[in-house]
């Protein structure tokens, strides 16, 4: 494979057909989220472990605070819960779009490369023709991610229920206990779900070029890239290398345009262009990888 033959004519393409940079823009919004957490740990003794136990209620007894929350706090119970299920409903609308969009963008670029006209409409149409077996496939990588924060969140509310209930004596071994299986199935649900992200990289491919649904997409994109993974290998870091790169370039801008909301849409264009360049860098692999007879030929690669 040559890669700076690649490289270079996905640069021609993004910067030939600015609209797959505004379809960048919305496949940005469907990017993953991580995180992660951190614990303290200390010594006390027995004594004053015992003083600080007794400024508290002891609901092991049935005992329970009398608390005058006031009016405020009843305002915030109730628009709370309708603040969050707002942003849960605005995220996956977000998701929804960045999904369609990244269908979008690899059904624009190859169409770009069989010499038909593509549009901003032409690729958010193709998008929505393939619209569930896309979001199928965007789903299957979250699903460790979800495993895991279920078991996080089931192991957080267990060890304090079992804290409240019968003292920190039987709570605290309790929540070690499950922080240590929250971490081994972290050990084990990230790199997975690393890989099937990398993974769904091809299934959509598959789904948008070649029609399959979402358990072929996979199928087929695993082959593929079993196929060709040496050459997705070095590809994938190349796409590391230039990740970093431009971090770096993007650093002062981004803190700028972090307290400057009149920048926004700037960087909003800037992790389009970057988006659709990887996207088209990726299509034009799957191309190179799957076509009969691969073959540079009119400024482009078959």
């Amino acid at each position: 494979m040559d890669y700076s033959r690649l490289l270079q004519r996905a640069l021609e393409i993004v910067t030939r057909y600015p609209f797959l940079i505004l379809v960048g823009v919305l496949a940005a919004l469907s990017g993953g989220i991580g995180g992660g957490g951190g614990g303290t740990n200390w010594r006390t003794n027995d004594q004053e472990m015992e003083q600080f136990r007794r400024q508290f209620p002891d609901f092991s007894q049935g005992q329970m605070p009398d608390v005058d929350l006031g009016p405020a706090a009843g305002i915030a119970m109730a628009v709370i819960p309708f603040l969050l299920c707002a942003a849960l409903i605005i995220g996956i609308a977000l998701w929804a779009v960045g999904t369609i969009a990244r269908g979008g963008l690899v059904a624009s670029v190859n169409d770009i490369e069989n010499g038909v006209t593509s549009s901003f409409g032409a690729a958010w149409q193709a998008g929505m023709g393939r619209v569930r077996s896309l979001l199928g496939i965007s789903l299957i990588p979250a699903i460790p991610g979800l495993i895991l924060f279920v078991a996080g969140l089931s192991a957080f509310l267990a060890g304090g229920g079992m804290a409240m209930v019968f003292g920190g004596d039987v709570g605290a071994p309790f929540g070690v206990g499950a922080l240590a299986i929250v971490g081994t199935l972290a050990c084990i649900a990230v790199p997975f779900g690393l890989v099937l992200g990398l993974l769904r990289t091809f299934a959509e491919r598959s789904c948008m070029l070649e029609g399959t649904g979402v358990v072929d997409s996979y199928r087929r994109g695993w082959d593929v890239l079993t196929t060709n993974l040496g050459s997705a290998a070095v590809l994938f870091v190349i796409q590391i290398v230039i990740s970093i790169v431009i971090g770096l370039l993007l650093l002062l801008p981004g803190l700028i345009a972090a307290i400057c909301f009149l920048l926004w849409p700037i960087m909003w264009l800037v992790n389009g262009a970057i988006a659709a360049y990887f996207s088209t860098l990726w299509t034009l692999a799957w191309r190179t990888w799957t076509l009969p007879a691969p073959s540079v030929s009119d400024g482009g690669i078959a």
